[in-house]
């Protein structure tokens, strides 16, 4: 389970004896004890019989910190120049303290993290917004059945869902919404429109500055600057940040109601963005091929 330190960052050790020790030494086997790397770890004060380290990291995984003070004292306690007194012991605040927890009753600690911790990424999965995008919509020119058709279909299959409204086109503008999304704890984030070849059109770009490894695979192709359009063709998008998945599908309601089962049965199965991505682009993409074929014989 990842834990979050919330900037509490120090890690006290006490009844520590220093005679010519080397601090960069005493921080790496610090590091090495706690399963991070080398630079991760500083010694930024040292008193009488104290050492103040710094742990240059946001989140540690729970397993890494959880009852391993007698590890890290023992292990301290082999460094040249450094000896552990009887009353050596380490401090902290906030989540590290846990450093200094029981270690007997660290592997029922650990399993109940994990519990937590999966109770918690399912609950987030489950939880999802959906936005629409585009002046057309924001102006009333046309009615949105998008994100009723979604909310609806995926509470029908356990999700609670919410609208979070019609994103502008501009591109700074929808990626701070979606950020923002991601940062409320949504699992699940959903925007139809917006991923066309004109210039008014950034939900891709939106998920790629989020997820630069988002999967975005072509729909259709065109002439970059051929009439209205300034990109080569029509993209979808999938990417992943922590915990949520943002996916970025068209527009038109026939091609969300062809892709909102695939989606959900990708969810189901959690398969990654890539794969998921792939799918929805066959699903799209054969849609306009049989559209062609049929205007061609037409």
């Amino acid at each position: 389970m990842e834990l979050d330190l919330l900037q509490k960052t120090e890690l006290w050790i006490t009844g520590i004896e220093l005679h010519g020790a080397n601090l960069n030494e005493i921080a790496a086997v610090t590091a090495r004890v706690l399963g991070l790397p080398a630079e991760a770890v500083m010694v930024v004060d040292v008193r009488d019989r104290v050492v103040v380290l710094d742990i240059m990291r946001r989140t540690v995984m729970a397993e890494q910190i959880v009852g391993r003070e007698k590890e890290l004292l023992s292990a301290l306690n082999r460094v040249p120049g450094v000896r552990a007194t009887s009353s050596a012991a380490v401090h902290a605040q906030g989540i590290l303290g846990l450093i200094a927890a029981d270690a007997e009753q660290r592997e029922e600690f650990l399993e109940r993290s994990t519990r937590l911790a999966q109770q918690v990424r399912a609950g987030v999965a489950r939880r999802g917004v959906v936005f629409a995008s585009g002046r057309e919509v924001q102006e009333g020119l046309i009615e949105d059945t998008n994100s009723p058709y979604l909310i609806s279909l995926f509470e029908q299959h356990g999700y609670r869902m919410r609208f979070g409204g019609i994103l502008p086109d501009d591109l700074d503008l929808i990626t701070g919404r979606l950020r923002s999304a991601v940062a409320d704890g949504y699992g699940l984030v959903i925007t139809t429109g917006g991923v066309g070849a004109e210039d008014k059109d950034w939900m891709v770009e939106s998920i790629s500055r989020l997820d630069p490894a988002a999967a975005t695979p072509w729909i259709l192709h065109f002439h970059a600057g051929k009439g209205r359009h300034l990109k080569d063709g029509v993209r979808i998008a999938v990417g992943q940040v922590e915990l949520t998945t943002l996916v970025a599908l068209p527009g038109p309601h026939d091609e969300v109601r062809l892709a909102a089962p695939v989606l959900l049965e990708a969810l189901e199965a959690g398969w990654g963005k890539e794969v998921l991505a792939d799918a929805l682009a066959r699903v799209l993409r054969e849609k306009w091929r049989r559209a062609m074929v049929h205007e061609h014989h037409g």
